[in-house]
């Protein structure tokens, strides 16, 4: 279960990430013609986080779907 142990790694890195960026935030900025943009950058950490936890629920296992008739 390698991939699901690496899946788990990465979203908690992102996770730390995303949490030291919301509790320090800093304004967008330009340097010598390259701009940083921190509101980017975290949405780009969120999308990345999104995919991972789907990716991982997707290799957590198999699925069974249940339903009810209505009588």
């Amino acid at each position: 279960m390698a991939a699901t142990d690496d899946l788990a790694t990465a979203i908690t890195q992102i996770a730390a990430q995303i949490k030291d960026i919301t509790a320090d935030p800093k304004p967008t900025y330009s340097v010598n013609g390259q701009s940083v943009s921190w509101e980017s950058y975290l949405s780009m950490l969120t999308e990345q986080l999104i995919k991972l936890q789907t990716a991982q629920q997707s290799l957590a296992g198999p699925y069974q779907r249940v339903s009810r008739m209505r009588p």
